[in-house]
């Protein structure tokens, strides 16, 4: 009876032992995974030459067909490693600088041709004079200096709760005209950041660099140049991405933009914000 005791006894150790080596090997699982999850999460991807382009991302991911065309077709396949490894960064920075990184090629005379049109019919530059008059006011200016100027004549009367119908626009030298941009700032008042809409200049400003890049108007030393004027313009105002893109799609709503096309843009910064493939989500404003 006592030797079968100590069997039990035994019997009943070596299961303690069994079962503590399983809770071990899993916690030991778990702490790895939790590891493995801080470490993706701690990855923080900064490269000045990269940088300013992404001021500008949301025009390319709409050129490329979208976030889902951007990172399935562009981005996933090279970058093979996982967020926390050693290569990831280096992966992700290489894939987004190849197709990021003054995306509008120069070289080709059909491209040069509709580059210069596009610069022409949209922003009535001819030439390189024309060409830094408009960038220098999109990096001093822009609409950000209209929107200022609307939402200072809300803030003096009432903000949100602004009648518009008793403004006294002879005393801020505007007309009639002025009021359906007025009328659109109270609507979203709450809406905006600090910045107002600068980003919705500052994405302009780098997106046409690049096209004038393509046109022949800038060589790349000198696009770098104008390039490295908007990341301290940016960080000056902005301290995170989606900040700045809601910004973006408030300046894009403000100018005019079509509904679709506005509607169309909006979901395209919702989805190229997030995921394991978008370095937005490890690329910081500042």
């Amino acid at each position: 009876m006592k030797g079968m005791y100590t069997k039990i006894i035994a019997a009943v150790g070596l299961l303690a032992l069994s079962t503590a080596g399983c809770d071990s090997s899993n916690a030991g699982k778990e702490e790895k995974k939790e590891q493995t999850i801080a470490a993706a999460e701690t990855v923080t991807i900064k490269n000045d030459e990269l940088y300013p382009f992404m001021l500008a991302g949301v025009y390319f991911v709409h050129g490329y067909g979208g976030p889902t065309h951007t990172f399935d077709g562009l981005i996933k396949p090279a970058v093979k490693s996982e967020p926390g490894t050693a290569d990831f960064s280096k992966e992700m920075q290489a894939a987004y600088s190849r197709y990021f990184i003054f995306p509008f090629k120069p070289g080709d005379a059909a491209g040069e041709k509709d580059a210069k049109a596009t610069l022409a019919e949209y922003w009535d530059i001819h030439n390189v004079a024309g060409l830094e008059k408009s960038l220098t006011w999109l990096l001093d200016e822009g609409h950000q200096a209209q929107y200022a100027q609307y939402r200072k004549v809300l803030d003096e009367n009432g903000g949100a709760s602004a009648d518009l119908n008793t403004l006294d626009l002879n005393k801020y030298k505007l007309t009639k005209e002025d009021l359906a941009g007025i009328q659109f700032i109270k609507d979203h008042y709450t809406s905006f950041s600090s910045a107002g809409i600068k980003a919705w200049d500052l994405a302009r400003y780098i997106n046409n660099i690049c096209v004038a890049y393509q046109a022949g108007y800038f060589n790349r030393g000198e696009a770098m140049a104008w390039l490295m004027k908007a990341p301290q313009v940016a960080q000056a105002r902005y301290s995170d991405w989606k900040a700045y893109f809601n910004d973006f799609l408030l300046g894009r709503e403000f100018w005019g933009g079509g509904e679709a096309d506005n509607a169309r843009f909006k979901e395209e910064v919702t989805g190229m914000l997030e995921g394991k493939y978008s370095i937005y989500s490890y690329m910081p404003v500042k």
